[in-house]
């Protein structure tokens, strides 16, 4: 078993920007694609974590 590597949307952003500092992808693109349910996430209080590996699948095309 694996364990998913979890980010807030900060976190998330930070992670792709580091990959692509071009990058088009927004937070709230990011809470759009969480709120309905494209990719793994969890709601936590206040808090949104977000798969990174999910993230990345889905836009990589690979995600089924």
């Amino acid at each position: 078993m694996t364990i998913p590597r979890m980010r807030t949307i900060s976190e998330t952003i930070a992670e792709i920007k580091a990959i692509d500092p071009m990058t088009a992808v927004t937070p709230n693109c990011i809470r759009t694609l969480c709120k309905s349910g494209k990719i793994r996430c969890v709601f936590t209080g206040k808090k949104l974590l977000v798969d990174l590996d999910d993230l990345f699948k889905y836009f990589s095309g690979s995600q089924g």
